[in-house]
């Protein structure tokens, strides 16, 4: 046995084993789940009206939750028809009425094609409000809106560049430490 030889094959192997096991690799892979809320074409608006929606929507908990919704205005005859959208948060109410606490305005825009990307922060009753009390002939919505839950999963293994390292160097360190058992000691006197 050569005790020098044997002796840097333990070390050898220590520090591979302890990289190995002290360096992790983290990945991380997006999650998105998705559900729709309200998809409706040709969703009629009278002349001189204002139409209002309630809608349940349901965040996903634990994740970042946006609600994207999708507006498009037509007029029989009419080039680039308007109409007055609204989204609003009821604050637990289950109509579009207000309740006790005023609800909170989303979106209150003049539309004809617009897309709409709002964080939504809880689950509840939301309303979306049509207004074309200004207008003298009816018009036609179609209207898609869906949430949108996003979040990372995270994952530690021991699969990286530093761990591979670390057991090559490990295994390394044990072919020395047996080369080393293995060779016959040279004694110098004899």
């Amino acid at each position: 046995m050569q005790f020098k030889l044997v002796v840097l094959g333990l070390a050898l192997l220590v520090v591979g084993l302890v990289t190995y096991a002290l360096i992790p690799a983290v990945h991380t892979t997006p999650v998105v789940n998705d559900q729709n809320v309200w998809v409706q074409n040709g969703f009629p608006v009278q002349a001189r009206s204002l139409v209002e929606q309630p809608k349940n929507i349901t965040a996903f908990s634990g994740m970042t939750n946006e609600l994207r919704a999708n507006v498009t205005v037509s007029e029989p005859g009419v080039g680039a028809p308007t109409i007055r959208f609204e989204l609003l948060a009821m604050n637990n109410s289950l109509t579009c009425s207000p309740s006790s606490s005023p609800p909170t305005v989303l979106v209150d825009q003049t539309v004809v094609n617009e897309s709409f990307n709002i964080p939504l922060k809880a689950t509840g009753t939301y309303c979306f409000v049509f207004d074309n009390q200004g207008s003298q002939s009816s018009k036609t919505v179609d209207i898609s809106a869906r949430v949108l839950g996003s979040t990372e999963k995270v994952l530690i293994a021991r699969d990286g560049n530093a761990n591979a390292a670390g057991l090559g160097l490990g295994a390394l360190g044990l072919v020395v430490v047996i080369y080393g058992y293995s060779r016959k000691t040279i004694i110098p006197w004899e």
